[in-house]
């Protein structure tokens, strides 16, 4: 069996693990776009998705777990970013938690090494211009960044690099900060939004590409 497009998403945060006490009801956090992209792409023949747990260090144990479990020929990470209307390709994981908001648990990191005595930052593996490109041509809204934040999607982006990297690993690796969806930009009053119809066309474009890049060196 041909190996797998590994695809991960973040769970929401009202779901947590062991009866564990989620946010309040009204928390904006407690949906989230990529478990339901993850959703839509179970399935789907040579990949395979997961919605991890919306949790400092357990999310990246998580995809350890994955990665050993299903030896993927390639890997793809989403969380959502309320602060854009864009699909943005992150280039950099920096090796700092540094942010002021909780994860699912109510930890709080404002100043710590991911891995200690760890590089400073890590880049991403895939082709950026030709994503960009990619992603362009299938009408849809991308952009690129250099900083992934300090939150929880950088910690699983510096993390899972870290995991293929001290493996000597062959495993292309990106993540991406997608929109939220347009009933949430509509409460933001600020941004739009993204369909999760698009958004799902902007995961299976990417898949698509790699597998045709994939094909290309095998």
């Amino acid at each position: 069996m041909t190996a797998p497009i590994l695809l991960t998403g973040f769970q929401p945060f009202g779901a947590l693990p062991d009866g564990e006490p989620g946010p309040a009801p009204d928390h904006p956090w407690r949906s989230d776009p990529t478990t339901l992209l993850m959703e839509r792409l179970a399935g789907e023949p040579g990949v395979v998705t997961a919605s991890l747990p919306p949790l400092y260090d357990a999310c990246g144990d998580a995809f350890a777990g994955l990665l050993a479990e299903h030896r993927p020929l390639a890997a793809l990470s989403f969380a959502c970013l309320e602060s854009s209307d864009f699909i943005r390709l992150e280039r950099l994981a920096w090796n700092r938690d540094e942010s002021p908001l909780p994860d699912a648990a109510g930890t709080v990191r404002e100043a710590a090494d991911i891995v200690p005595d760890g590089p400073t930052a890590y880049g991403s593996t895939l082709p950026a211009p030709r994503v960009i490109r990619e992603l362009s041509m299938a009408g849809l809204p991308v952009t690129f960044g250099d900083f992934s934040g300090g939150f929880l999607g950088n910690h699983l982006f510096y993390r899972a690099r870290h995991i293929i990297e001290s493996a000597d690993l062959d495993v292309p690796y990106g993540f991406f900060h997608m929109p939220p969806l347009p009933e949430r930009g509509a409460e933001l009053r600020r941004f739009g939004g993204l369909s999760m119809e698009r958004q799902e066309l902007a995961v299976r474009t990417l898949v698509r590409m790699l597998r045709t890049a994939l094909a290309g060196v095998a």
